[in-house]
């Protein structure tokens, strides 16, 4: 055979899937010793089986293909092959693939209408921020960067550096052979505010030039020390220029802080078990 088969058809004699919920059954095209085949059979076979997108034309012999597959299908039943823990473990698989998918699916559609729906930032939210944070969204930072995949690594460097040690010769050794006759990989030249993680712009703004920060972290990006190098106006962040991008990070930090009551609120109620 030219294609690996992944049965689809067994679904058919089922009214309901695992959550309980009636499947749509779509019209007989055939029946192959009492077991129905739908037209969802023939849409849903791997598009490898029929050569791709199936024009009009193929649907005859996609039909007969089916038939073969299912009654290939239901004679490896006849002999017991379902029993054989190769297929088993494959199903398995198949089928935890499956629940994943559904969970994922389900949970993107809850955040989307029952958390992220629900956020709204007005153009006066933006510009009270703007107001609160000029100092900030006007100047652009010459920052270096020491980045850590763990937090004991990290603290150990930013020790070293309080007893002493420079931050470009330790940024240097970790470096190694990266280091070129160009920008150095650990500094990140002149960065505007809105080129920095929202997480750590507060620890970033605080720091004077030649001020090493303290170890800042977030759950997407881990855990950095950063240098501040050099500080410049930025006369073009004028809140016109900027404001799009300020509704854009206050809806994010809202719907963040929306995610996790909502989260919170659902373990609360519920019986949770861990083993």
């Amino acid at each position: 055979m030219g294609f690996i088969l992944v049965h689809t058809s067994i679904g058919c004699t089922a009214k309901k899937d695992s959550a309980g919920i009636p499947k749509k059954e779509g019209k007989v095209v055939a029946k192959v010793n009492g077991m129905a085949l739908t037209e969802e059979d023939l849409t849903f076979r791997p598009p490898a089986a029929h050569g791709g997108r199936m024009a009009s034309g193929d649907q005859p012999k996609a039909l007969e293909d089916l038939i073969n597959e299912e009654l290939i299908y239901q004679q490896g039943l006849k002999i017991g092959l379902d029993k054989d823990p190769g297929y088993q473990a494959r199903i398995a698989r198949i089928e935890s693939q499956l629940a994943h998918a559904k969970r994922a699916e389900m949970m993107r559609r809850v955040y989307n209408t029952q958390v992220a729906a629900k956020i709204e930032v007005s153009h006066q939210d933006a510009k009270k921020y703007y107001d609160e944070k000029i100092n900030q969204i006007t100047a652009d930072l010459h920052l270096g960067v020491l980045p850590f995949s763990n937090k004991e690594g990290a603290e150990e460097v930013l020790k070293k550096i309080r007893g002493g040690a420079s931050f470009e010769s330790i940024a240097r050794s970790a470096a190694g052979s990266q280091v070129s006759a160009g920008r150095a990989p650990w500094d990140l030249g002149f960065l505007s505010w809105d080129q920095i993680p929202a997480d750590f712009l507060d620890a970033v703004y605080q720091l004077k030039p030649g001020d090493v920060s303290e170890v800042v972290s977030s759950k997407r990006t881990g855990y950095q020390i950063f240098k501040l190098f050099g500080i410049r106006k930025n006369p073009k962040a004028d809140f016109t220029a900027v404001s799009g991008v300020i509704m854009n990070r206050l809806r994010d930090k809202k719907v963040l802080e929306a995610y996790e009551q909502y989260v919170a609120k659902l373990r609360k109620e519920a019986k949770i078990e861990k083993f």
